[in-house]
């Protein structure tokens, strides 16, 4: 080949590959394009069809809640306005990918991949008693395609109280109280709390009674004391708020048809001081549940409680330190604890104080129809100051989980009636409805002589109907079954 042939051939050669690379580099630059624009058939994903708020208190703000939108496709899409559709005057705030906005323009998700979008709502105050629906969409437009997200939530009006001290007044049922930090009841003063009435407390807070509270509900309209969670999955969860403190000086408490969760304190009666008054407390056809720590505590206080349900506690059902007066009739103790081991019985009364200043007296205690029932092997326990027990206990016509062979304090006088370790067969107790089932030996098991005193139940029903009344806060009515959600 002579050397004109060979540098024409080599011409020819880098011409190619020069007209090759720019074919490669060209097709790259084009399919890049492709793949980042928009496209109207595309079709977005969301993780939820649907993003609805249960009651959101208004001036307070909601959770957040979280949305996925997801490309599907096999090519990368840009979405080219995300907004809200009720635009700077919605209620309704939102997080796009990291940015909090009401809109973004020309919104990038590669193949296969997602954004996230989060959302909460803030609730204008309406002055109305009855929630209020506040709902709006979030807009995805896409060329000419739109898609949305409904948002739906429930806006309610309260009464706002925060680290408050508080004279005489009366709560009623309508707008929530909604209590920040601590309100305290002031001393000589009475807070009255009417039917249907609903008190929330945000975390930490506390509503500490110096002088009297009066609790009126009833069986139709109890008072609600709880969590300001109201997603139906808190509904159950202890430890959002501190519990009612009643103290040494607060003589006439008096709560009827009460519910009371969520708290790490249910009620506790009482102070770790030294103190000459008694602080006093009567508690008819209520529930305390979903404590912490104690449902009821009381540090020689007096108290006299009927028709009531202590439950799902992570220490006691009822806990009574260093003396005092303390009479319960058809209660219903039930304890077990899913969130790690227990190690205390649902019920423990001591003469010993937990603090040396605190004064200790003799310990007076009876239960009557009452069960005491759980998942430990023994839920009762009774503990003297000394070798020798001052005071005196009694426990008639009960139904108890108790190991009388090693407790020190079984006597067969101070317990008449009593069924040990039978299981009580509520209706359903992995949902917490301790209605006597069918074949429960509570059933007409308690003693007549209590019916004279408290002759309905906490739900209204005539303990005198069908012969003996039942042992616990709830009398059996023929038909009763687990109830259909």
């Amino acid at each position: 080949m002579t050397r004109p042939e060979i540098v024409i051939g080599i011409s020819y050669f880098w011409w190619m590959l020069r007209a090759i690379f720019i074919l490669f580099i060209s097709y790259l630059f084009f399919s890049s394009c492709e793949r980042i624009s928009s496209h109207t058939d595309s079709k977005l994903l969301f993780s939820e069809d649907t993003i609805y708020f249960d009651t959101v208190f208004s001036s307070i703000g909601s959770v957040t809640k979280e949305l996925r939108i997801i490309n599907p496709g096999k090519q990368d899409l840009t979405v080219d306005h995300i907004y809200l559709s009720g635009g700077n005057f919605s209620q309704f705030r939102l997080n796009i990918d990291g940015e909090p906005v009401y809109e973004k323009f020309n919104v990038r998700i590669e193949s296969g991949d997602s954004i996230f979008i989060f959302v909460d709502v803030f609730v204008n105050p309406g002055n109305s008693n009855s929630p209020i629906e506040v709902d709006d969409s979030i807009i995805f437009s896409i060329g000419e395609k739109i898609q949305k997200v409904p948002l739906l939530a429930w806006g309610q009006d309260i009464h706002l109280i925060k680290s408050k001290t508080i004279k005489s007044e009366t709560w009623q049922k309508g707008k929530p109280y909604v209590i920040y930090d601590k309100v305290l009841v002031d001393t000589l003063e009475t807070l009255t709390i009417e039917e249907g009435a609903r008190i929330f407390f945000h975390r930490n807070a506390s509503l500490v009674i110096a002088g009297s509270i009066v609790v009126k509900g009833s069986v139709e309209s109890p008072v609600l004391f709880a969590g300001d969670r109201l997603e139906k999955m808190f509904e159950d969860i202890p430890g959002q708020w501190k519990g009612i403190l009643i103290l040494n000086s607060a003589k006439a408490n008096n709560v009827s048809h009460s519910i009371i969760r969520n708290a790490i304190y249910g009620i506790q009666l009482g102070e770790a001081v030294f103190s000459t008054e008694v602080p006093v407390l009567k508690l008819f056809s209520s529930e305390i549940s979903h404590s912490t720590i104690s449902g009821l505590s009381a540090i020689n206080g007096n108290v006299e409680a009927a028709n009531c349900i202590f439950m799902h506690c992570g220490n006691y059902c009822i806990y009574l330190e260093a003396g005092g007066e303390y009479n319960f009739t058809n209660c219903t103790l039930f304890n077990r604890w899913e969130y790690g081991l227990r190690l205390y019985p649902a019920l423990l009364a001591t003469e010993k104080p937990e603090k040396p200043e605190v004064r200790v007296s003799q310990l007076h205690v009876s239960f009557n129809n009452s069960v005491i029932y759980g998942d430990n092997q023994s839920e009762l326990n009774i503990i003297p100051l000394n070798k020798i027990f001052t005071g005196n206990y009694y426990f008639d016509h009960c139904l108890l989980k108790y190991d009388t062979i090693g407790a020190s304090f079984w006597d067969e006088d101070e317990f008449p009636g009593v069924l040990i370790n039978k299981n009580p067969l509520f209706i359903n107790p992995a949902t917490w409805d301790l209605r006597p089932d069918t074949l429960s030996p509570l059933i007409n098991h308690g003693s007549p002589e209590f019916s004279a005193m408290y002759p309905i139940d906490i739900r209204g029903v005539s303990r005198t109907l069908y012969g003996n009344p039942d042992i616990g806060a709830f009398e059996r009515l023929p038909g009763e079954h687990k109830k259909v959600k």
